[in-house]
């Protein structure tokens, strides 16, 4: 809210001048007194009372001085200027001497001559007497006979006594003190009828106060440029008022020891940090050398040493990110709640190890602020032999020790676990080749971690994951870690039966069930359906995972997909399953075989060999080897068997009333998208599968929306623009290569698994692929090789004012000459629809037709120099199908 500086007398009346309520207001604001509000209204209004009277003074009374007295020690005069011309009113000139006659020579008249009576004081508005200083004398010169009556009286008001003695020093002094000046801070001195009037209205910011206040705010008129710096000269007002005349002037004299253009941005600096107020003392002027740098850095050390942080500690961080040349805007927003001894030169090796980097600067700050809240933490920090592991290894090594200081409850807990495993990842990390360290690293952190046991799991926990990591972290598995989720379940399983048949899992069984996960999007969808099997079926998992890991993966992935009812009672239709709740292969056979004849459809496989298969659904019969012999075979089947039943009744499940082929892996791939998509584009996803599964493969060209679109863009060529031209180039490396639109809804939802985007199945975006789908103006097109894999994609639209938008090509990675295909495809498309093909310099706006939602990185920028994607080619061929 606004807050009242001083009461300003001027030619308008009684103003008040206030802060405004904005910060960074750089005047004061002046408001007709009668218009303020708020604490002080009766001083006000007697104020008034005393500024209305002066306007119609009678004569140099006691009344008339107690009034203008009132009005002086309250008021500053306005802004200076000229000094009128006004005369001493009530000065009455001597009586003219009796003339001499002959009758009386020496000029009397006799006793009984009686001359006029004195005339009464007119009434006077003396109120511009009290505009300028010059005049004010004047006023007061006549008043002065009644100066002791008019004090007695102010005091009698409950004005300070011991202060009124100084105003009427000053009013009789034969300098020409200042009544207010003497009134406020005990000033007698006749320089106080030439300090400027922005200085004289700040002092009354200090009342009550004391000559040696004013005395310090003296010193800084020259030095902070408070006469002719109006932003300053608020900024200051503003210290003064909210933090009091003891602080704030201990600050004002910080600033006024910094050059100019630092002033400003220190005070300035005080209000942005929104701290209570401190002493001034406890600021270190070495900061400047950095707040040059980031001024936000002068707010973050303001707030830290208002909270009681050394300045030694938040000086050392600003040191290691201006050494390494860091990102400066990675300060945390919650200060640390200590300081400490921080390991500077530990630091930077490490950062000087492993690079520099947004995310690096992050992890920095992080280890500095644990450095103060952590006892010991930057013993733990000077005591790891950083160097000796691989730089990637390092650096997650630290942004692994940086994670748990988010965690407010628990935290010495956590600590505790981190000292103690500590040592023994270190001596982990040794025995590991360099190559596969981060990997270790990210695993262990994953399990036992905040993402995992919350450093709070069983005893057995700690070495059954060490024991893991080191058999998965070296040749041949690969070095990025994509699975540990998948593995979790087994890790925490309570039965010491299952964890131990797990250790024994063999190394061509994990590395299959790696291969199987390598997919980072879908890693999620299996770990979801692998806690669920593992919670149920841990035998049948274990048997899985060294008899087929691929049909695990496959079937893990299919029910982490549907609800969590969904799939409570899936698995509860699986346990109820004959081949689930008993051995098949221990039957009679003409029972096996009857079972295996009702059951083996919609991807359930015969488990039994070729022959003995054959043979059994003739009616012919084997001799006891054949059938023991077909029997021993078909055993080892069995979890295959029960988990593609498994996956037979999810799938059914997805499908629901759709005529759909689940047999096709596009179907399955749609089915379950309909299933994961979320946002407001589902409901369009789902209407859409239900019309292409019912033969309207069309739906959405001949939908009134996509007409309606069409016709609001005549300029689009429908057939061309639907069907598209097909480039055909030989690629070295690829061979044949053909880039062609796609029109089939089914593989259009592909776009983002096919590359691994977030577009792709369970992707973060999966929603886009939808509306790429549904929307008529957005098509996908796909760079397929000679056998017709995917290689790369590009999502192509039209914009709302007929520009053909290019899309980043997917995967990222493709090759330049991939690249390059591309773009002669997206101007061979442009030229055949006749509209201009955006640079991606300009986001143009592209509609929504059938969808509500669409998520996209932005139009391709393709204009980088010609030699980088120009590729070696044979002569292109472009036709149009």
């Amino acid at each position: 809210m606004s807050r009242l500086i001083c009461v300003s007398r001027e030619s308008e009346g009684l103003m008040g001048l206030v802060l405004p309520e904005e910060e960074g207001a750089s005047r004061l604001l002046r408001v007709p007194l009668e218009q303020l509000s708020g604490p002080g209204a009766a001083e006000r209004a007697c104020l008034r009372t005393s500024w209305e009277h002066l306007g119609r003074a009678r004569g140099a009374t006691v009344n008339t001085l107690t009034h203008v007295l009132r009005v002086l020690l309250h008021t500053v005069a306005g802004e200076p200027g000229p000094a009128p011309s006004l005369a001493h009113p009530w000065l009455e000139s001597p009586p003219p001497p009796h003339r001499r006659t002959a009758a009386h020579p020496r000029g009397y008249r006799g006793t009984i001559h009686q001359p006029p009576k004195r005339a009464s004081p007119e009434v006077l508005d003396v109120r511009p007497y009290l505009l300028h200083r010059a005049t004010v004398r004047a006023l007061l010169e006549p008043l002065l006979p009644h100066v002791d009556e008019a004090l007695q009286r102010l005091g009698d008001e409950g004005l300070s006594r011991e202060r009124l003695v100084l105003v009427r020093q000053a009013l009789l002094s034969p300098s020409r003190a200042e009544v207010a000046l003497a009134w406020r801070h005990g000033v007698l001195e006749e320089r106080g009828a030439e300090l400027p009037a922005s200085l004289v209205r700040l002092g009354c910011l200090l009342t009550p106060g004391s000559a040696a206040d004013f005395g310090r705010l003296l010193a800084l008129r020259g030095r902070l440029a408070l006469d002719t710096h109006p932003e300053v000269m608020s900024l200051a007002a503003r210290l003064l008022a909210d933090w009091g005349p003891e602080k704030g002037l201990g600050w004002l004299e910080i600033a006024a020891s910094l050059v100019p253009e630092s002033q400003t941005a220190l005070l300035t600096a005080l209000f942005q940090a929104k701290t209570s107020p401190f002493d001034a003392s406890l600021y270190d002027p070495r900061i400047e050398a950095f707040a040059s740098l980031q001024a936000d850095w002068r707010v973050y050390y303001l707030r830290g040493r208002a909270s009681g942080l050394s300045s030694d500690f938040l000086l050392s961080v600003f040191r290691l990110l201006d050494t390494l040349g860091m990102s400066r805007d990675g300060l945390p927003h919650v200060l640390p709640r200590s300081s400490g001894p921080v390991p500077e030169e530990g630091l930077l090796d490490l950062f000087d190890f492993v690079g520099p980097g947004l995310s690096n600067a992050y992890i920095l700050v992080w280890l500095w602020q644990l450095c103060g809240e952590v006892p010991g933490f930057a013993e733990l920090l000077v005591a790891t032999p950083w160097r000796s592991l691989s730089a990637e290894a390092a650096r997650l090594l630290a942004g692994e020790l940086s994670y748990f200081w988010d965690s407010l409850e628990g935290r010495a807990r956590e600590w505790g676990a981190v000292r103690r495993l500590h040592p023994r990842l270190l001596r982990l990390l040794e025995r590991i080749p360099a190559s596969h360290q981060p990997r270790a690293v990210r695993m262990v952190f994953e399990v036992l971690g905040k993402h995992g046991a919350k450093w709070s799991g069983p005893d057995w926990l700690e070495s059954t994951t060490f024991a893991l990591v080191e058999r998965l972290c070296r040749p041949p598995f690969a070095t990025v870690d994509r699975f540990v989720s998948v593995l979790e379940p087994l890790l925490f399983h309570p039965s010491p039966e299952v964890r131990e048949r797990f250790s024994r899992v063999s190394v061509r069984s994990l590395l299959r069930l790696e291969e199987g996960c390598s997919r980072g999007d879908l890693v999620g969808l299996v770990g979801d359906g692998m806690r669920l099997l593992v919670a149920r079926h841990a035998p049948l998992v274990l048997e899985a995972m060294d008899a087929c890991p691929e049909t695990l993966v496959r079937t893990a992935q299919l029910l982490g997909t549907p609800h969590k009812e969904a799939q409570a009672a899936l698995l509860a239709d699986f346990a109820r399953h004959p081949w689930v709740r008993e051995d098949p292969f221990q039957w009679p056979p003409g029972v096996l075989a009857a079972s295996l004849r009702e059951h083996c459809v919609d991807g359930v496989e015969s488990p039994l060999p070729r022959k003995a298969r054959l043979a059994w659904e003739a009616g012919e019969a084997l001799t006891p080897g054949q059938t023991e012999r077909a029997l021993r075979l078909a055993s080892t089947q069995l979890p295959r068997l029960r988990l593609q039943v498994l996956a037979r009744g999810v799938l059914e499940f997805l499908r629901g009333s759709l005529e759909a082929d689940v047999s096709d892996t596009r179907v399955r791939h749609a089915l379950q998208m309909a299933r994961l998509v979320e946002g407001s584009n589902r409901r369009g996803l789902r209407r859409l599968l239900n019309h292409y599964f019912a033969g309207e493969r069309d739906f959405i060209v001949h939908h009134p929306e996509s007409q309606s679109w069409f016709a609001r863009h005549p300029r689009v060529k429908p057939k061309t623009w639907l069907t598209g031209p097909v480039l055909c180039r030989e690629l070295p490396g690829f061979g044949r290569v053909t880039l062609a639109l796609e029109r089939d809804a089914l593989e259009v939802l592909r776009m983002g698994t096919y590359v691994g985007s977030c577009f792709g199945l369970n992707g973060l975006q999966a929603e886009s692929a939808a509306a790429v789908a549904l929307d008529i103006n957005k098509r996908v097109l796909y760079a397929r090789d000679s056998r017709g894999s995917v290689l790369a994609r590009q999502l192509l639209a039209i914009s709302k004012d007929d520009t053909l938008v290019p899309f980043s090509v997917y995967p990222k990675s493709a090759a330049p000459a991939l690249q390059a295909l591309f773009l002669d495809y997206d101007l061979a498309f442009a030229e055949a629809l006749g509209l201009p093909l955006s640079d991606g310099c300009e986001e143009p706006e592209v509609e929504f037709v059938l969808s509500s939602s669409f998520w996209h990185d932005g139009a391709w920028d393709f204009t980088t120099p010609d030699d980088e994607m120009a590729p070696t080619s044979s002569p292109e061929s472009v036709s149009q199908p």
